[in-house]
Formats: structure tokens, C-alpha cells, sequence
């Protein structure tokens, strides 16, 4: 063999011996993009006390099952933890992509009850609660000095900033996730209930009149005040621009957006939603997102061990100081630095006034056509009525299409069922959730959350619930309504303008540990 065939083969087999020490890694572990630093330490400490190997890679979360399945078939590394919404889990548990959870049982207490709920299906939890997410707004102090309590003040707003060319309060309103606020707000739903409380998925309430009302009024507002610049997919990145740079005085968007903004150095504030014109509050989504074990995982019981380890209040408390997603953790939510922090506050506020993503498996088929409606109407190709009863008849064929289907696969089931993967979950090792220790504070202070907080089964009562109003004018303020502000100027004297001072320097604080958002 000549010198040269040597060193190929030598350089051959170093990159395949690279390849399998990659493969042979212990664990392999995926989170959302540019949130892998949130666990970094995390990680570092997992490895040193169980003796192993982490490979910790992040993409888009929304994506991981994709990708997962796409690894699968293709015979490339898959994951053994991903991340994945909580509107994913029915599905993902239906088609076998994720395994359920069994050391969960003596762990659900320390989280919130409404974040179990929202990973459980058919009784089995299929994910760790990682952090809980809502729409709040975003306003820059230096355009607002209060927030306002009234869609309509920031709608007048919007319309005397675009004359001078600059925008007032702006959203990714042509997707229904951020758009829900709006139909919701206006008695609009996905779901209907059953009488037990569980969702419906024959009882669509996507095209109601009231939903009609909701989609038109948010057409007229796109059409007034939006920006075309932030529509379709490329939006996201402009509306992050408009408002880091002072264009926009005000946006509605998620707990994911505070890490960017805060380190724009914009002086901005975090408030709850407004009022709508009908007197009720925007009503966005409250969804969670979770880690869950891969059906294909040949570690599962060290995946098992690493959930447990990186949710203790230490490293979830890190996580959050880090990427500034509030984790639904008791004893996290109850934590001083989080009850005097402004912006958990303000998520805690709008979660009083949310509503959980459905769960259920028929939800990943809501989507799509609602996505494609939601921006025919905002862009006006069609009228409000017409796409919203397009979408909803497409939802409907696919939700009878899934069940007879479903039908059919129960039915062969019946004559052949595979045990593969309840055993393969049932050989695993999971003494270790024996020894981690529960929560003290959560067996009796804050067993009373499900008492005291919104119902997983319920929807909030904007006209009952006197919990929503006192919690939003914490952030609020007393804030002066445009309306007022139009009045004559002499009634506002210098007693007056005291008062204000005095409302506005008072710090009210939402107590947290009371709260469980169901």
C-alpha cells in the first residue's frame, strides 16, 4: 500500500470514527432556536454527576416533530428530548412519535395544574412543562406614557401616528395565533364542550356571527393602521424592527420577543391586552411549551433523569433569567425575583384572561385553513364571512375524514395490536423519580390554586371576573383614555395632575403564587 492510500484511509476512518462518538453520545437533546444557552449550565452539571454526554442543538421548536420523523425515515440522528407545543401533544401521542411520561405522576404538583392538563392525553402526560406564553403588549414610554385600557384609544392613536409617519400599535394579526385576541374577544371559539367539559370537535365556532363581527372589525383595523410590510412571513422580522427602532409606538406579541426588545435599548413597558369595542378584553391564547421523550429513544430512562434535573427550581429559575420564558413551576412563580419582576407580572395578569390551546388531536388541522383566512380577510381578497365559513368546512370534512379513518384503525386494531411500545416504556428504568424530593410549599399554600384561579374548563368572564379588571389596572394605571385627553384643557389642573402622579408612581403587584391558569 503506497504512503499516499494510507493517509486517505487514515483520514477515511478518523471521520468515520468521529461519526460513531457522535452516535454514541448518551443523549441527545434539541430546544428551540437561539434558546440553547438558556440550559447550557444546566447540562454541563448533568453530565458531570451521571458520568455522560449531552448534545444539545437548537432549531425552530415548532419544527422538531417534522424533523424528527424525517430523521426516522431517513436513518439520521434523532433526538431523544425535543420540544413541542402544547396544541401538538394529542397528535403526536395519537401517531406514537412521543412516550408518555410515568414519573410525571409524582411530579405534576410542583407545576401549574392547567400545564398538565394541557400535555395530557387520554390520562398519560406526555411532556414536561418548560415555560408558559401569552399575547401582552409591548409599548414604547417614550410615544405612550400609559398604556391604554381601550382598543379604540390605541386604533385613534395609530391613525395620528400614520399621518406623521410612524405606526401606533401594530400585530402579525393575518396568522390566527396572534389574531384569536380579536374573535375571542367577541365570543368567537375553536371548540365547543361537551356537557363533562371536554372539547368538542364537532362543535366549531369559527364562523359564528359573532366571530363574522370580530373578523370584520379586524379587517377595517388591518386596513387602517397595519403596515403591509408586516404581513406574511416575513412580517415577524419588521414588526421587530419597527418597534426596536421607534417606528411603532406599540405591538402585541409574545414572551419571546422581550429578550430582542430589551436588548434594543428601547424604553418600553409590558401591559395586559385592551378592551374591545364591545367593553370585553382581547382573549389571546394561553399555551405552554414542554419537552417530551421521543418513541425512538434508546435512552429513555436517562432522558427521563435529565427532564427531572433541568426543571428543579435552580436551573428553571437560570433558564428564565437567561431567555425570559416564564416556567409554570409553583415555587418559580412564587420566588420574590419573579413576583417583583414587571414583565412576569404582565404575563400573569393576561393569563387570567386567556385561553388554553386546545389540545385535542383535531386542533393541528385548525391551522392551516384558519391561517389562510385569517389573511384573506386582513388583506381584503374576500369578506370576513365568506373565508371564515371556508375554513370552517374545510376544518369539518378534515375532523370526519380523521374519524372515520380513526374508526377504521380501531377496528383493525382490534384483530391485531402491537405492544411494542408500551413495552419498550414499561422495561425502562424509572426508580429515580422516587428520589427526587416534592415540593414542600406546593402540598398546602399552593394547593389552593385550583380553587382560586381559572378553571381548565371554563372561559373567563370578562363582565364577572373582578380578578381581570383589578389585575389590569395594575398595569394600566389609571391611564388617561384619548377621549380624555380631548377634554377641555382647563379641567386639567394642577390637583389633578398630582393625583395622577401619585396613581402612577404606586407599585401594585399580582400575586402570583395565587394564580393557576386554567
Amino acid at each position: 500500500m503506497s504512503m499516499k492510500k494510507a493517509k486517505i484511509y487514515a483520514v477515511i476512518g478518523s471521520l468515520f470514527l468521529s461519526l460513531n462518538v457522535a452516535y454514541a453520545a448518551d443523549l441527545v437533546v434539541w430546544e428551540d432556536i437561539g434558546k440553547a444557552h438558556g440550559i447550557e449550565k444546566a447540562v454541563a452539571q448533568f453530565e458531570k454527576e451521571n458520568n455522560c454526554k449531552v448534545i444539545l442543538k437548537d432549531s425552530d421548536y415548532v419544527g422538531h416533530l417534522t424533523a424528527y420523523e424525517k430523521a426516522v425515515k431517513d436513518g439520521s440522528q434523532i433526538p431523544d428530548v425535543l420540544m413541542l407545543p402544547a396544541d401538538r401533544v394529542g397528535s403526536a401521542a395519537k401517531d406514537g412519535l412521543i412516550a408518555p411520561l410515568s414519573f410525571m405522576k409524582n411530579e405534576e404538583q410542583k407545576y401549574l395544574q392547567s400545564s398538565i392538563s394541557a400535555f395530557t392525553y387520554q390520562g398519560n402526560i406526555y411532556a414536561v412543562p418548560r415555560s408558559m406564553e401569552t399575547m401582552v403588549v409591548y409599548y414604547n414610554q417614550d410615544l405612550i406614557k400609559y398604556p391604554f385600557e381601550h382598543f379604540e384609544d390605541y386604533y385613534k392613536l395609530s391613525k395620528e401616528l400614520k399621518a406623521k409617519g410612524k405606526y401606533g400599535i401594530i400585530g402579525k394579526w393575518d396568522f390566527i395565533y396572534f389574531a384569536y385576541g380579536f374573535l375571542k374577544g367577541y365570543d368567537g371559539y375553536i371548540f365547543g364542550k361537551n356537557a363533562d367539559g371536554s372539547l368538542n370537535p364537532k362543535d366549531l365556532g369559527l364562523a359564528t356571527d359573532n366571530a363574522v363581527k370580530a373578523a370584520t372589525y379586524l379587517a377595517q383595523v388591518c386596513k387602517d393602521i397595519l403596515p403591509k410590510s408586516v404581513l406574511g412571513n416575513d412580517g415577524f422580522g419588521e414588526i421587530e424592527n419597527l418597534f426596536n427602532t421607534g417606528k411603532a409606538a406599540a405591538v402585541i406579541t409574545g414572551p419571546w420577543e422581550l429578550e430582542t426588545f430589551a436588548k434594543s435599548g428601547i424604553n418600553y413597558g409590558v401591559a395586559p391586552l385592551p378592551r374591545m369595542p364591545n367593553g370585553k378584553f382581547m382573549t389571546p391564547f394561553l399555551g405552554f411549551r414542554g419537552y417530551a421523550i421521543t418513541a425512538k429513544s434508546s435512552n429513555k430512562a436517562l432522558a427521563e433523569k435529565f427532564l427531572k434535573f433541568i426543571n428543579q427550581t435552580k436551573y428553571a429559575l437560570e433558564r428564565y433569567q437567561s431567555i425570559l420564558e416564564l416556567p409554570p413551576i409553583h415555587e418559580i412563580l412564587t420566588n420574590p425575583l419573579i413576583n417583583n419582576d414587571d414583565f412576569a407580572n404582565a404575563i400573569a395578569v393576561q393569563a387570567l384572561n386567556a385561553e388554553p390551546i386546545p389540545s385535542i388531536p383535531e386542533m393541528a388541522l385548525v391551522w392551516d385553513p384558519m391561517n389562510a383566512a385569517i389573511s384573506d380577510i386582513v388583506t381584503g381578497k374576500t369578506s370576513a364571512e365568506n373565508a371564515l365559513n371556508n375554513a370552517k368546512s374545510q376544518i369539518q370534512s378534515a375532523i370526519d375524514g380523521n374519524s372515520s379513518a380513526s374508526q377504521k384503525d380501531q377496528n383493525e386494531e382490534k384483530e391485531t395490536t402491537s405492544p411494542d411500545l408500551d413495552e419498550s416504556i414499561a422495561t425502562e428504568d424509572t426508580a429515580a423519580s422516587d428520589n427526587e424530593d416534592s415540593l414542600a410549599h406546593s402540598s398546602e399554600a399552593l394547593e389552593s390554586d385550583a380553587n382560586d384561579g381559572v378553571s381548565n374548563d371554563e372561559t373567563v368572564s370578562h363582565d364577572q371576573d373582578e380578578n381581570v379588571d383589578e389585575a389590569f389596572s395594575v398595569e394600566v394605571e389609571n391611564a388617561p383614555t384619548e377621549a380624555t385627553k380631548s377634554d377641555d384643557t382647563s379641567s386639567k389642573s394642577e390637583d389633578t395632575a398630582t393625583t395622577e402622579n401619585k396613581k402612577t408612581e404606586e407599585k401594585k403587584s399580582v400575586s402570583l403564587d395565587s394564580l393557576d391558569f386554567g
